[in-house]
């Protein structure tokens, strides 16, 4: 025997050593100490055979081998345990290793004994259609389906009959398929029967069998058996959902669909809290995909239900101070000016938006996201003033805009204090001006009608006169009137176009900012009065809630940042004509 000979012998040794272990994991380490993952890097080197040997067997014991779906369809995938962005691989993709390489693996296949190296190496072969590439699927996949009885560990057999059968039926062997579908199931009654608490095995067997167009018999008993088995909603709401796969009448769907919203109605009395919030919220959902409008009331009654003092959630209070020498500078640009007129003009642009400017809330949201990784990480859920789920980002985009929403809020809860004393001190120190003048003085605006500049005065006589709740409540429908003159003075259509197309229907705040952004409008105002009105991702929302009854109170604070609203809308107008006119300010 010579050298290379006796290299590949000591070779297929350790591999056939490494699988008397219990588990696979235990047989990586094993031949991980044989064959350290620093022989890995670098080009396979033909020249030097006992390096080649090393790095070939490191390779292909170091590959990650799952089964998965995807679009439908379940396929057993070999990959690198690194990819790195610039396409770099490590090992390479099986189907890129060196002609050498794929030798190797040929000769090692013929030389080990146990179905772990011959399940690996002639699987690889397969996948890099190295010689005979039909043959290597089936002895792979008898060495697989030999391997499940081998393993100790519940995982280890199942990816072991679950690989079996891809290969099986990659190269249309149906009756190996079928004997693997069989194991399967012996295999997904043994789980259930069993001590051991495994019910992830359980369902990524049946994962792949209901997919499969010819169901082995006992299929729908395993699965019955798997709901009396699990208790929990979420393992019960995934056995349904594959029940449902197999349903061929609308009759069982239509059962199984209650069924599964009935899972999360039932775990939803058994809980508290947020956790009994998010169950209703589930069987929400999965009454609304059944488009079963008895479904959808029954989920929705029980989760209408659900009071904010039922979630359990805790209240943070801060307070801060400010010198007097800071404040009195703060008041300035409503003090120093001639009379009530010039001050509520600086009230509006001396100061700024309240969440301040959309430069400094991305600067401020970046430095808390790089601060805070785990808030970030985590999956967030707004909840509206009803205590009921308002909103959760579903990707990047929406993700940023729920950042951004949340620095303005904390800025808010800053400014707006300051602001309603700001706004108290106009009166304080120019007199309250009568309803008339008020009135006659928001007449002159471009955006505004008698009735309008009348009801916008009443607006701040009742915050000044003590009522500041009373002008929140009045002053909010006027920033919607005066954003939607504006596109109407603009002549952008789109507002013309919802009321022709839905007839007694108005477009939303939302639609008419965005109009309006489109037209110029500041972007960090349109971030101020989005966030304070009515933004899905966060913010205060004051609009929203007031109009549907959720804020019991509304005080100084929240009136002054809606009627600063009021006050900058108001000072706009359009420049330029017809449909090229653009806000101007």
């Amino acid at each position: 025997m010579d050298s290379a000979d006796a290299q590949l012998t000591l070779i297929a040794s350790w591999i056939d050593e490494a699988a008397q272990a219990q588990s696979s994991h235990a047989a990586q380490r094993a031949l991980d100490a044989r064959i350290p993952i620093s022989e890995h890097a670098g080009a396979f080197n033909t020249e030097d055979s006992t390096a080649a040997f090393r790095k070939a067997t490191g390779w292909a014991f170091s590959y990650q081998v799952q089964v998965n779906e995807k679009e439908g369809k379940w396929r057993a995938e070999i990959r690198p345990y690194f990819e790195g962005p610039d396409g770099s691989a490590r090992p390479p993709h099986a189907t890129k290793t060196p002609e050498a390489c794929a030798e190797i693996w040929s000769m090692l296949s013929d030389m080990v004994v146990s179905s772990y190296g011959k399940a690996r190496l002639h699987h690889l072969l397969f996948e890099r259609r190295f010689g005979n590439a039909r043959n290597h699927a089936i002895r792979a996949a008898h060495a697989y389906l030999q391997l499940s009885h081998e393993w100790s560990e519940w995982l280890d057999r199942e990816e072991s009959l679950n690989l079996s059968l891809r290969l099986a039926r990659a190269v249309g062997e149906t009756a190996l398929a079928d004997r693997v579908m069989s194991e399967m199931l012996d295999l997904i009654n043994s789980v259930i029967a069993g001590e051991s608490d495994a019910p992830g095995v359980a369902l990524r067997l049946l994962r792949p069998l209901v997919s499969e167009r010819s169901a082995p018999e006992g299929l729908s008993a395993a699965l019955d058996a798997a709901m009396q088995a699990y208790d929990s909603p979420f393992i019960r709401d995934e056995i349904i959902t594959l029940k449902i796969t197999r349903a061929v009448n609308p009759e069982d769907r239509d059962v199984l669909q209650e069924q599964r919203v009935q899972i999360w109605l039932d775990a939803a009395d058994k809980v508290s809290g947020l956790a009994k919030s998010g169950h209703l919220k589930t069987a929400l959902r999965r009454a609304e995909s059944s488009g079963n409008p008895v479904l959808i009331d029954r989920a929705a009654s029980a989760l209408q239900k659900i009071r904010a003092e039922d979630l359990g959630l805790a209240s943070f209070r801060a307070s801060g101070a400010i010198s007097r020498e800071a404040f009195q500078q703060f008041m300035a640009p409503v003090t120093s000016v001639p009379g009530w007129r010039e001050a509520l003009i600086q009230f509006a642009h001396a100061y700024g938006p309240a969440v301040g400017t959309i430069d400094s809330t991305m600067r401020a949201a970046d430095e808390f996201a790089r601060n805070s990784i785990v808030t970030e990480l985590a999956t967030t859920e707004l909840l509206g003033a009803d205590g009921l789920p308002r909103f959760s980002p579903q990707n990047e985009t929406e993700k940023r805009e729920m950042q951004l929403a949340r620095q303005e809020s904390f800025v808010l809860q800053t400014t707006a204090p300051l602001l309603a004393h700001a706004l108290h001190k106009i009166a304080d120190v120019h007199g309250i001006p009568s309803e008339e003048d008020l009135a006659e003085y928001f007449s002159q605006g471009p955006l505004s009608t008698p009735d309008l500049a009348a009801s916008i005065a009443r607006c701040f006589i009742r915050y000044w006169t003590g009522d500041p709740e009373g002008a929140a409540f009045s002053v909010a429908p006027k920033i919607e009137a005066l954003a939607r003159n504006l596109v109407i003075d603009l002549d952008a259509g789109v507002y013309r176009l919802q009321r022709n197309e839905k007839p007694g229907q108005y477009p939303g705040l939302g639609v008419l900012l965005n109009v309006l952004r489109e037209k110029g409008l500041n972007e960090s105002w349109y971030r101020n009065i989005l966030t304070i009105c009515g933004n899905p991702a966060g913010g205060w929302n004051l609009r929203n809630d007031l109009a549907h009854g959720f804020i019991d109170h509304a005080g100084s604070p929240a009136a002054a940042v809606l009627l600063q609203c009021v006050v900058y809308l108001w000072t706009l107008g359009a420049k330029g004509e017809a449909s090229g006119a653009e806000v101007e300010g």
